[in-house]
């Protein structure tokens, strides 16, 4: 069963903003493939929105244990819904490191981090985080492939590094955003049942859709 998500970009929305000066780390644990983690990103002036992940592979700097899952990022402009950028590698194995950015598997030697690098004008973004392959869908009210709490066969984490699909591996995730100091930035998991969270989140999209008639 596939689910839409548009309650869940509402409620990152309403999460108060803090102002990114540097680079900023976030960390969490997924339970299952369906899972999504959503980072709202205003930006006041126009500039470039850089996000890494260092999970699957791990680092060094900043120091990240590698065997997690393999992560898959979506960016979206709430203005028009529409997916801007993306990025899952999808199993492949590149040169002798994972440019531009993550690290090799030192097990599997594939490079299975996600990142995005945008040049964007000012305005309102989500960032949002999945499990490969349940890939962010080109716009914010599509579904996507799993439900929160649902799982691919034999999941969850199947590494896309093993040819025979039966590896597992672990649910925590590592993402590091840099605006260049040029934006705002609320970050949430918010349940997607959550009844209040919702109606706020509803009322916080009529008024958005006023807005921009007027």
């Amino acid at each position: 069963m596939r689910t839409s998500w548009i309650r869940w970009a509402v409620g990152a929305a309403l999460m108060a903003g803090t102002v990114l000066a540097a680079p900023v780390n976030f960390t969490g644990t997924f339970t299952s493939d369906g899972d999504l983690a959503l980072f709202n990103l205003t930006l006041a002036t126009n500039g470039p929105i850089n996000v890494n992940t260092f999970s699957y592979g791990g680092s060094a700097s900043p120091l990240v244990a590698s065997g997690n899952f393999a992560p898959s990022l979506g960016l979206y402009d709430l203005l028009t819904g529409s997916l801007v950028q993306n990025d899952f590698t999808g199993g492949i194995a590149i040169g002798p490191d994972c440019s531009p950015s993550g690290t090799k598997d030192p097990v599997t030697g594939f490079c299975e981090d996600a990142h995005l690098s945008f040049s964007a004008t000012a305005g309102n973004y989500l960032l949002v985080l999945a499990v490969q392959p349940n890939n962010p869908p080109g716009q914010l009210g599509d579904l996507f492939l799993l439900a929160p709490g649902t799982n691919f066969s034999p999941g969850p984490f199947a590494d896309p590094g093993d040819p025979t699909g039966t590896t597992l591996r672990n649910g925590d995730w590592f993402i590091q955003i840099d605006l260049n100091g040029t934006a705002a930035l609320a970050s949430a998991v918010p349940e997607p049942a959550t009844g209040g969270l919702l109606a706020a989140g509803m009322a916080l999209v009529a008024l958005w859709k006023r807005t921009r008639k007027s």
